[in-house]
């Protein structure tokens, strides 16, 4: 692990992950040596990034990738799991999602975001085990403005996270 961690941060294992009860597939993903071409840049080795801050109320944050030196991770508590992203630069954490589904989510939005074609986001769906892609797909094709997209996409993650749960 990467020395400017901030000192909660520990390497995910699939012992986590079975502890955790996380999917194997979302498991077989975070693991993957080759991924499809769309997720380049999106999911990077996770030693290519350190996170320097995790919040009060977690324990440990587990590094799953990592996206231009900022790490995607999953914070544990006692009580509770979560997926955020850890800046690397920023002491701040964005919370993403409850679920696995919903962090898959966040990542397959970005992907289209960035121009991949519905085929390329199938593809990458069925590679990371991606259970609502057409509930993606209808809504990324709803009319929303600009000025409310960061809200409702929060809502519809949450809405996934309901489902996946």
């Amino acid at each position: 692990m990467h020395d400017l961690n901030h000192p909660k941060v520990k390497p995910f294992t699939r012992e986590i992950a079975s502890a955790l009860s996380i999917d194997q597939s979302f498991t077989d993903f975070v693991f993957a040596k080759n991924r499809p071409d769309c997720f380049q840049y999106w999911v990077e080795d996770v030693n290519g990034g350190w996170t320097c801050y995790v919040p009060d109320e977690f324990d440990a944050a587990y590094p799953l990738w990592s996206t231009n030196a900022d790490q995607t991770v999953i914070l544990v508590s006692d009580s509770a799991m979560a997926f955020g992203k850890g800046w690397h630069d920023n002491p701040e954490m964005e919370m993403i999602s409850a679920t696995p589904q919903g962090l898959l989510t966040y990542l397959v939005i970005q992907l289209a975001e960035s121009g991949s074609p519905d085929a390329e986001l199938r593809q990458a769906a069925d590679f990371c085990g991606y259970k609502y892609l057409d509930d993606l797909l209808a809504f990324i094709d709803l009319p929303t403005p600009d000025s409310t997209w960061s809200e409702v996409t929060r809502q519809f993650i949450a809405a996934i996270d309901a489902k996946a749960s």
